[in-house]
Order: C-alpha cells, then structure tokens, then sequence
C-alpha cells in the first residue's frame, strides 16, 4: 500500500542549467542579439561597450528598455535566444503529459515501465481532504497491485501499465527557451488543468524567473501582453473542459479503425522523391514537408505520450474529460492472452466510478480527472508530412518499438501508401528505409520479401 506521505509528497524542482556566457546573462543574450539587428556593431561588441561605460543601474536599465521593446511587443525571437534545463522528481504523468505538448521544449523522461508501488502517486490537497481519501487511495493501490501481479505472471510490463492512474509519479529533464516556458506557463492556467499540473509548472518558472527575473516577465502594455495566446505554436490540449471540434470529429467513429481524414499537397515526380530518399537530396528532402496526411488516431494515453514526443506531427487530442465519459480501456493482446482482460476492465471501470463520485463528492473534476487510467483510448489527430511519413513512421514501425504505436504506425503507413503510392513505397520500417538496421539485434523483417501489409495481416489479423 502507498503511504500517506507518499501520496502528500509535493514535486521537487532543480534548475540544473542555464545558457550563458562568460559575462553575459542570459537575458543579454537576448537583449544583445536583439540590439545587434539594428546597429553597425555585432551583438558582442555591443554588449563589451556597454559593459564598460555604463553604471551599473544604467545597465539594468537599458536592458528592461529593450526587452519591454522587444519581448514585450511581441517578438518572441528575443525570447528563443537563452535555454533553461530543469531536473524534476515526483511530478505525476498528467503533468508530463502538458510539458510534452509545446513542440519546442524537449525531454528526457523516466519510462512508466519503471513503475512500482514504491514509487506510488500524488493527490491533490482537493482529494486528500475529501470524505473518498481512503477509497482513492485503495483503488489506485490496486492498480499498482495488478500491474506487479500481471508483470510476476510474464505480462510485458508495458502492457501491465494500462491501469496505473495519471497521477502516478515520474521524474523528467526539461528543456527549454523562455518563450515556450510563457507558453507552458500560459496552458497550465486553463480551467481545466489540475492542479497538482499547475503548482508544478509554476515552480518551474519561479526557478527560473529567480535566475533571469528580466526574461520571465509578463509584460502586459496598452499596446501588447506577451502571453499572447495566437503568437505561440498552438499544441495539443489534453486538460481543455472542452474541444467542440475534436467532439464533431469523433462523435460515432470506430475505437478500432486509424482514419485517414485528409491527404494533399504539391506533385512530387516518382524521381524526384527517389532522389530524396535514395540520394539523400537535401533540396528534394525538403520539398516532402509539402505532402500532407491527416489521421484520426484512436490509442491509449500511454501510446499517446510517446506519439506527443514526437515533435514534428502537428497533433490534436480530445480533452481528457470526453476521454472519461467514454471509458474506452486498451486490452493489450498479450495481456489478454494470460487471461486478465476482465481484471483491467474491472479496474478501469471502478477507477472511471471513483472519478464520478470524486466529482459528486464536491472534489473539482480538473482535480478528480487524476483518477483516470493511462490505457484509456484517446481520439488523436495527427497530421505529418512526408519527412514525417518516411522518417518517424520509419522509426514507429520497427519492432523495437512498443506494440500499440508500433500498430498505429503500420496503420498509418498502409493508409499511406492507398492514397500515395509513389512516397507509399518508402514508408516502411527503418532497416528498409537506411538500408541497414540501426538495432544491436535486427528482427530480419527488413532483410527480407515480406510486405508491410503481409506482416500486419499476419500479426493482426487484418484487423485495422
């Protein structure tokens, strides 16, 4: 059983680094790079004059002139010129689930596999106070119970994972520049967000506001506020009560069945995508961003956090809350196979009730959605481009990769090459696409005559 102190225990948060340099802030980075596009001097001998005729105040001053200038009306290049590396513990997997989506942080995450009753979760204060603390907290002792009962009996432990609640602890390395952290900063501010997501986030920017107070500044002027919502690259917004659109999208369609919704782009000759591919063409590479795939993709949570890493698809999701009322549970086949499927529906559908009386009970739904298991299925929607097909496709459907994107992936790769055949043929798993497989241990698929879609036939039935 997880300890009360386990489940209480708050996120520790350590700026590790930050981008400087010798004599420079980061912020100067920015500041100077910026006075360097309009001024005879570079940004480094712009910076060494000051440096050595101003006071200190003036200074100080004239870098908040120019980056209320700058920053503070929207030019977010000045914001992109610094770097901030955290180092997080005991955070929950909802929360990495929103530091995944803005496309330009990157991460190197502790993988749920290693997931134990040690480890354990974290409730927010709304749920410890509430009259359902000891039923949370058996219920979700029970999903770490069968994930260790299923692993002792052989169940992959990527497959014995689908139980294990959102609020499951994680430790994550961050990176990012400080216009993405606004942007994260601005997400975790939605309605929706749970709670322990947001003290998080908030942390994160306190820590590095503490090193470079000038660059993490809101500066909202009767001219412009930097957190503006429309200068950012819009990403996927799991924790929104709501998302009309993705509700149209996915109202009746098939939990089962990849979609492919829309395909285009210029024409691209069958030698000039052979040259790309094969001659490794650097101007014809290029010209595949052009080609255009949308796909409705319906996986679990945890298939989704691998696909949302993936940071050159433009994806959207529907919100976790439309996820619940669906309670669509992912049974792993081999799982199934050793005979715990009705365990897992048992499990996901009494985690999915706690949720309701959580919400009953008075608890916040953005707090009570914490609840939810990871294997609940999602609607996807992910666009790619050519790269993308050839490339993280590529990657995907290697059988080194985890079973359930691994089948998205062939998926979406046989959808692609119906609707183009001429990239189709070079979608195929990344031994075929190199020309040798990257593997310590290659499976022998890429070496030999066997179809992409004979091999998924033969693994999954024909069952798309």
């Amino acid at each position: 059983m997880v300890s009360e102190d386990v489940v209480k225990q708050k996120p520790t948060v350590k700026l590790l680094a930050t981008l400087k340099g010798d004599e420079m802030a980061s912020s100067d980075l920015g500041v100077y790079g910026a006075m360097g596009c309009f001024l005879e001097d570079s940004s480094a001998a712009a910076f060494e004059k000051d440096k050595s005729t101003l006071s200190g105040d003036d200074f100080l001053k004239k870098r908040e002139r120019i980056m209320r200038e700058t920053s503070g009306r929207g030019h977010g290049s000045v914001l992109d010129q610094n770097a901030f590396t955290f180092s997080i513990e005991n955070l929950t997997r909802a929360t990495t689930l929103l530091l995944c989506a803005p496309e330009y942080l990157m991460h190197l995450q502790q993988s749920l596999r290693r997931a134990n009753a040690t480890r354990g979760y974290r409730l927010p204060d709304s749920i410890l106070s509430s009259s359902l603390k000891a039923e949370t907290m058996r219920i979700l002792d029970t999903s770490f119970e069968l994930y260790q009962k299923w692993a002792d009996a052989g169940v992959p432990v990527e497959d014995a994972r689908m139980p294990l609640p959102l609020y499951t602890k994680t430790s994550i390395q961050t990176t990012g520049n400080a216009r993405e952290l606004m942007h994260l900063h601005y997400m975790s501010l939605d309605a929706g967000m749970p709670s322990v997501i947001k003290d998080t986030v908030q942390m994160m920017v306190d820590a590095a506001a503490k090193e470079e107070p000038a660059i993490l500044q809101r500066r909202k002027a009767e001219y412009y506020d930097n957190y503006e919502p429309l200068s950012w690259f819009p990403s996927s917004s799991l924790f929104s009560f709501e998302n009309k659109t993705m509700d149209a999208l996915t109202k009746n369609k098939d939990p089962n069945k990849v979609k492919l919704v829309g395909s285009g782009g210029v024409v691209i000759t069958p030698e000039a995508v052979e040259r790309a591919i094969r001659d490794r063409d650097l101007a014809e590479l290029a010209n595949l961003k052009h080609l255009h795939f949308t796909f409705l993709v319906p996986m679990s949570l945890i298939a989704f956090h691998q696909a949302t890493r993936q940071r050159t698809w433009n994806q959207s999701i529907e919100t976790a809350y439309s996820i619940m009322d669906r309670g669509v549970i992912t049974v792993p086949p081999k799982l199934e196979a050793k005979g715990f499927k009705q365990e897992l529906l048992d499990q996901a559908a009494a985690m999915r009730d706690l949720y309701y009386q959580l919400v009953e009970e008075g608890v916040p739904k953005n707090d009570a959605i914490g609840v939810m298991p990871h294997g609940y299925e999602a609607f996807v929607l992910i666009h790619m481009n050519g790269w993308n097909a050839i490339h993280s496709l590529g990657k995907r459907t290697c059988f080194e990769a985890q079973w359930e994107i691994q089948k998205k992936a062939m998926e979406m790769a046989l959808l692609i090459k119906d609707a183009d055949p001429v990239l189709g043929k070079f979608v195929e798993p990344q031994g075929r696409l190199y020309g040798k497989c990257p593997e310590r241990k290659p499976c022998g698929f890429c070496s030999s005559d066997t179809s992409l879609a004979d091999l998924y036939n033969r693994i999954y039935g024909g069952k798309t």
